[in-house]
């Protein structure tokens, strides 16, 4: 258990699932804990689980064609897709898929195949760790964006967790770097 709270609930699963709006465009959705702000209630996540849409296979013709779909669970709004890494300190947790045609030339015959990279950054967490974050405004948010696809993406996903009363100072700290990390 952190420094500063206590728990108050079992575990709890919060369940999320999110389309984007065009193709290729970044999409994010607020998703209500209904946190008691008067009882100075966070959100301890111990966990979570991102399912992303396959990218589309794009033929390039020429070299190497990519495809991508970027999900991203995080404490506050993202203001562009560039935001979407491990190295806001709004994240929690990062997935993405990621699609390639390759095209060879070998011996005068052009062959072709894809490789496909899946990357969950949420699940990479140390088992020896309590918690992964603690959320102590009483939202937050998913994030998707697709690159160089024909059709809109989506993402569903847990975020697992229990509920938990700090300390004033610990709140206090909390709700601020939380709000200033934006």
């Amino acid at each position: 258990m952190p420094r500063g709270l206590k728990e108050t609930s079992s575990q709890i699963v919060v369940s999320f699932s999110l389309t984007e709006t065009a193709p290729n465009t970044l999409t994010s959705e607020r998703i209500d804990l209904q946190l008691n702000a008067l009882d100075q209630e966070v959100f301890v996540v111990t966990g979570m689980k991102l399912d992303l849409d396959t990218p589309d296979l794009v033929l390039g013709g020429v070299g190497t064609a990519r495809t991508a779909v970027f999900a991203s669970v995080s404490k506050q709004s993202l203001a562009n897709a560039t935001d979407l890494t491990l190295g806001n300190p709004s994240i929690i947790g990062t997935a993405q898929i990621i699609t390639r045609e390759i095209v060879d030339n070998y011996g005068g015959a052009e062959a072709s195949g894809y490789a496909t990279s899946i990357i969950e950054d949420g699940t990479d967490t140390p088992a020896t760790l309590e918690y992964i974050d603690v959320i102590a405004t009483p939202d937050f948010f998913v994030n998707i964006n697709g690159s160089s696809n024909i059709a809109a993406k989506s993402c569903s996903g847990k975020l697992y967790g229990y509920r938990a009363r700090a300390d004033a100072a610990t709140y206090a700290a909390l709700v601020q770097s939380e709000l200033l990390s934006s």
